[in-house]
């Protein structure tokens, strides 16, 4: 004896729409999974319940940042200074006299390393060191 499926086809349907929802969840998990490898954060919601959530990207602001540009003022002059300590500060300023003589480019590098009062004031603290 035969037994014949009563309402196969709406089986079917329930469950291929029960198969697409469940690739979905999966679908949404591996975007939250993704998205929290670069962070995440928990709190406890209103109903009591610890929501984990993934952290929002911090906005790039690309190198030229105000912190990196003191770091490479403050880089700037303590090589300035090390290089007048080195050399010695007569040495120094004829090689930068001997400089602004040259091309143009030589003329920028002269006015960019003409002694100021920070270098100078490095490299008098750095001088017993080097010598």
């Amino acid at each position: 004896m035969t037994y014949r499926l009563v309402g196969a086809s709406s089986g079917a349907h329930v469950m291929s729409k029960q198969h697409r929802d469940f690739h979905a969840r999966l679908q949404r998990l591996e975007d939250k999974h993704s998205a929290m490898t670069s962070g995440y954060s928990a709190h406890v919601g209103a109903d009591g319940l610890i929501v984990v959530e993934p952290r929002k990207p911090a906005k790039s602001r690309g190198w030229m940042t105000p912190r990196a540009v003191v770091y490479f003022l403050c880089f700037f002059f303590i090589f300035k200074g090390v290089v007048m300590a080195a050399l010695g500060f007569a040495s120094y300023e004829a090689r930068v006299a001997e400089l602004s003589k040259g091309i143009l480019i030589e003329r920028a590098g002269a006015i960019v390393m003409q002694p100021e009062p920070i270098s100078v004031f490095i490299g008098y603290k750095l001088r017993p060191y080097l010598h």
